[in-house]
């Protein structure tokens, strides 16, 4: 029974990555370097999958792509490809109760375990039998690029710009200050046209321009600032008695 460790483990980013560097390079060797810098996995765990790649025949003991290899890595032979490594690797009796592309997930875990795996290895092989098994290639599951969204026409609303701090902060104090705390007040008591100063205007009178600045207290209240400028209007623009 020393065989049942012998079921492939080979983890889907493995899978398509040896996958991507054969379609690139279709003479590449692919040893543990390769796949430690390519693939971001680290040397002992590369030199485990090159023995799991080979024990699945698609690396050589070069590491080089076998014949096998070269229908793997092609869309179009693809599914013969995984047929024959589902064949080759794995006994009739697992195929049977779960045919490629038809496995129940619950119904391989179950096989391994079995053949005497505990639950976590049942769960790793049930994976591996369940990738390879399928026939349809896909060379990044899960992936979403911003090319495939560009492409689906998914594209990103431009943000608005937002405000600069500074002008809400002096849109806030325009507000603030929009309670007359400072009045100014041109009154022409001369000649000037419409000038409310043009009732009882002598004729021996010179122009005359006064600029009054009231300072109104902010806490002020509205009866207060209404009295204030009663008393201007009857100091300025009344006609004084003769």
């Amino acid at each position: 029974m020393a065989d049942k460790v012998r079921y492939p483990q080979i983890p889907s980013t493995v899978w398509w990555g040896v996958r991507a560097i054969l379609k690139r390079t279709p003479n590449a060797t692919v040893d543990e370097r390769l796949l430690g810098v390519t693939l971001g996995v680290q040397e002992a765990a590369a030199k485990a999958y090159v023995l799991e790649l080979r024990s699945v025949g698609i690396l050589s003991e070069e590491n080089k792509a076998t014949t096998l290899a070269q229908k793997w890595r092609l869309d179009e032979s693809y599914a013969e490809a995984v047929g024959q490594i589902i064949e080759m690797v794995y006994p009739e009796s697992l195929i049977q109760v779960a045919p490629p592309g038809e496995a129940e997930r619950q119904k391989v875990v179950s096989w391994f375990l079995r053949e005497g795996l505990g639950q976590g290895a049942a769960g790793n092989k049930a994976a591996t039998y369940l990738l390879m098994s399928s026939p349809t290639p896909n060379d990044a599951p899960g992936a979403v690029t911003k090319a495939a969204q560009s492409d689906s026409g998914q594209r990103t609303k431009p943000q608005q710009p937002r405000p600069a701090r500074s002008n809400v902060a002096a849109e806030r104090t325009n507000r603030t200050n929009s309670r007359p705390s400072v009045q100014s007040r041109d009154v022409d008591r001369g000649g000037g046209s419409g000038g409310l100063g043009e009732q009882g205007q002598r004729a021996d009178a010179f122009p005359l321009n006064v600029n009054v600045q009231i300072h109104i207290s902010a806490d002020a209240g509205t009866e207060q600032i209404e009295s204030i400028f009663q008393a201007m209007r009857r100091y300025l623009y009344d006609t004084p008695n003769s």
